[in-house]
């Protein structure tokens, strides 16, 4: 692995892609497996993969399980795990150069590689992957050393015939053990910044509009004992670097009462970006003495976020915990490297870092750190006092660990010690569980700080208030184990409305739409089955579909227009059942009446430069609900004040825009104006977004049912004309724990990212039938419909 690639080498590279786009797709893994491509083994080991393209691995020794399970990683999906270490590391300039996207783009719109690097550098995460790898254990350490050798094998057995991404990307270097713990943490960031993101909006908005009005804006913040808030002055407010759409998972979990077999079962949806492939839970296999265990492995990072042991199956969302602060820096008269603390002062440290930039000119990061964060350049609260930044520390050595520790486990104590651990580490994540004797648990795991008040608010560096006292030990954690009630759910919301503080406040996490749909099922049967827990994951229906059409025809004033097509429109969406089927007739005309009154509503309110800005995050659309639900809202006069107009006009007009969006999209023909026509899904690897060539790398180009919050969701990004899923559930798991050495399982991809094998595509138009296939902790000569089997002999074999 070296810098820039020869011209014989590209050459090579293209006349393999255009050879498989000749060819079409073949049952094999590219490199090819040969005992001679693999690393030295210790033992005995086993590598077979099945027709879905999952592998199955069996080893005598745990680290060959790792370097096996490395080679078939490395060789399926290099370019995502090489695009998520440069990410974490704060290294995309040198991967990709400072590419700059569009200033009307949803996730990063107007930056910059380099802007991107500027914001994660400073988060020092490539340093402490280092630093907790060096304080692993001697079997956690052997673990991720195998891995890291088999990743490296992979990519060395390619002859330097990369995938064809890296006919656009930088140079390739090896894989380091670290690698897979900085790997975890980029993924955590990913999420986390979902919440800094509700933050930063929410101090934003109190600097707009001033505390009386954001009040109405949200009344659901905890606003008493909130610190003082400041005008506005002119400059850009603080944002993060990538605006990433809603999104979250679902799982829950019945008692053997609850289930038609008298045992738990367990399901899972986690919900992460569609794009690019192949999907981001790597389906897998483990087999040797200590355990085995089945699931989905985190992009990277070989632990199991969800899966089954043959005691347990488990599965997790994101909780979407108050676990960023922000904190206004008074520096010293006379000293700007020192600032106010509770102690009286405290040291500003400065940072400058030359940072290379491939096909450009190298850029200077500079930024300061303290005890109470990181300082960016040109962070000023709403007065032009300097903010830090403050994200709750992680270890990464403890949760690697943890999740060793996990998949062996095989009571309910040692799952709960795991989950101890785990808890150390980068993430947040509602963890739900079932144990075949019985047992149902709701645990969140990911540190709590323990503040006197909340972390939604700035507040001064030297407020008492402000200062974190340690963690909530995990046995203080919000939680439920074997409730009377006979389940358990989560769906990134508030789980348990009389215990959540601890966790965030009630504007960080999702509205409770899914969260209660989920519940209201799981509680109207004593009798569910693996096949009631499938047609839950894939609802498309809404209960507050109904209500909301209600509140828009209301205001409409349940007169059918004049306009022939505006008066079918009305009656079409009069008709609507609330449901976001892809035949679903009525639901384009509410998801682009709410886009279009979320406009008027929020740039009124707030502007025209944040108002947009507010419209990209999480917020908008639960807050409009709210308003039209609530005939007493007092934001009603706000917006009706802001614009000049009662809300029934802008209601009107965005219902006229969205009519005349729909037939911009589907034609004049009102039968056509159906869901499926509006929101289409698009799947492929990242060369599929490239003109011209993008339909050879794509899996899948189709209608999508769902929506942000349905059970079965598409997190959607708008495009010129309708709809494109950006998050949803790529993943489906579930686990009746009568048999629980099987699960059904759905992926969105194959587990390869090479178009030239039918493990890239082989599984996604089951995926979208909702169509599950069984798998199972099989012994090796059990496992059906192998396509590939390859015996391994270390030293130590006979």
């Amino acid at each position: 692995m070296s810098g820039a690639l020869p011209p014989k080498r590209r050459l090579a590279m293209l006349a393999r892609t255009l050879g498989a786009i000749l060819r079409g797709a073949q049952p094999r893994t590219f490199p090819s497996l040969e005992p001679k491509a693999f690393p030295a083994l210790r033992g005995r080991a086993e590598l077979i993969r099945d027709a879905n393209g999952v592998p199955h691995i069996y080893a005598e020794h745990e680290p060959d399980l790792f370097a096996v399970l490395g080679y078939v990683q490395g060789a399926d999906r290099f370019v995502l795990l090489d695009l998520l270490r440069h990410l974490g590391a704060g290294r995309m300039c040198e991967l990709i150069g400072n590419l700059r996207l569009p200033a009307h783009g949803e996730v990063f719109p107007g930056k910059g590689m380099a802007d991107l690097d500027a914001f994660i550098r400073p988060l020092a995460f490539e340093a402490q992957s280092q630093k907790d790898f060096g304080r692993l254990g001697g079997r956690a350490r052997q673990c991720l050393e195998a891995f890291a050798d088999g990743i490296n094998a992979a990519v060395q057995a390619m002859g330097g015939v990369y995938p064809p991404e890296y006919l656009l990307l930088g140079r390739l270097r090896p894989w380091r053990p670290s690698d897979a713990l900085l790997a975890a943490q980029t993924c955590a960031l990913c999420i986390a910044l979902a919440p800094l993101d509700v933050e930063l909006t929410f101090d934003a908005v109190r600097g707009h509009l001033g505390d009386a009005a954001a009040r109405r804006f949200y009344p659901e913040a905890p606003w008493d004992g909130a610190p003082t808030t400041y005008p506005v002055m002119e400059g850009p407010e603080p944002e993060v670097p990538m605006h990433l759409a809603a999104g979250g998972s679902n799982n829950w979990a019945v008692s053997g009462g609850r289930s038609a077999s008298a045992a738990p079962i367990v399901a899972n949806d986690p919900h992460v970006p569609f794009l690019p492939l192949p999907t981001f839970w790597y389906h897998a296999h483990l087999d040797c003495p200590r355990y085995r265990v089945q699931g989905g492995l985190m992009l990277g990072c070989p632990i199991f976020g969800y899966g089954h042991n043959g005691h347990l199956a488990w599965g997790v969302t994101t909780a979407y915990r108050d676990g960023w602060d922000l904190y206004r820096i008074h520096r010293m008269p006379g000293d700007a490297s020192r600032y106010r603390t509770v102690d009286g002062s405290g040291a500003l440290t400065r940072h400058r870092e030359l940072h290379w930039v491939r096909l450009g000119r190298d850029v200077m990061l500079e930024w300061e750190s303290c005890e109470h964060g990181i300082v960016y350049p040109g962070w000023k609260h709403h007065d032009g006092v300097d903010l830090a930044l403050r994200q709750v520390p992680a270890d990464l050595a403890h949760y690697f660990e943890g999740y060793l520790d996990l998949a062996e486990a095989s009571t309910v104590a040692a799952h709960q010690k795991a989950l101890e651990q785990i808890n150390d580490g980068p993430f947040d994540f509602n963890h739900i569980y079932g144990h075949k004797d019985g047992h149902i648990a709701w645990e969140p795991f990911g540190r709590l700080p323990r503040r006197t008040g909340d972390g939604l608010f700035v507040r001064d560096a030297h407020d008492p208030a402000a200062q974190w006292t340690g963690f909530l030990p995990f046995a203080d954690h919000p939680k439920m184990i074997n409730p009377e009630r006979g389940y358990v759910a989560t769906a990134n919301s508030i789980t348990d409305p009389g215990n959540y503080r601890a966790l965030a406040t009630a504007v960080h996490p999702e509205p409770r739409h899914r969260q209660t749909r989920i519940e209201n099922f799981l509680a109207g049967s004593t009798e569910h089955t693996v096949e009631t827990f499938a047609a839950q994951q894939r609802d498309t229906g809404s209960d507050y579909g109904v209500p909301l059409r209600d509140a828009l025809l209301g205001l409409l004033g349940g007169s059918v227009p004049r306009d022939a097509l505006r008066g079918q429109a009305y009656q079409q969406f009069a008709a609507w059942s609330g449901d976001f089927g892809c035949d679903a007739l009525g639901a384009p005309l509410y998801a682009f009446t709410l886009q279009a009154l979320a406009r008027r509503t929020f740039i009124a309110l707030l502007g025209e430069p944040f108002g947009r800005r507010f419209l990209q995050t999480r917020r908008a659309i639960p807050r409009l609900q709210r308003l039209l639900l609530d005939a007493a809202d007092p934001l009603r006069g706000d917006v009706e004040r802001a614009t000049g107009r009662p809300l029934s006009a802008l209601v009107d007009e965005a219902f006229s825009t969205a009519v005349e969006r729909v037939i911009q999209t589907c034609g004049k023909n009102p039968e056509h104006w159906r869901w499926g026509r509006v929101q289409r899904l698009r799947l492929g690897t990242l060369l599929a977004e490239v003109p011209v060539i993008g339909r050879f790398f794509r899996a899948l180009d189709a209608p999508f049912p769902g929506e942000a919050y349905t059970v079965s969701p598409a997190i959607s990004l708008p495009t010129r004309t309708g709809l494109r899923p950006f998050a949803g559930a790529t993943s489906r798991f579930i686990c009746d724990l009568a048999t629980p050495d099987e699960a059904l399982f759905a992926h969105s991809s194959g587990p390869s990212g090479d178009i030239g094998s039918s493990f890239f595509a082989n599984l996604t138009a089951p995926w979208l039938r909702y169509e599950y296939f069984r798998a199972a902790l099989w012994k090796a000569d059990e496992v059906p419909n192998v396509v590939e089997r390859l015996v391994l002999n270390g030293r130590e074999s006979p």
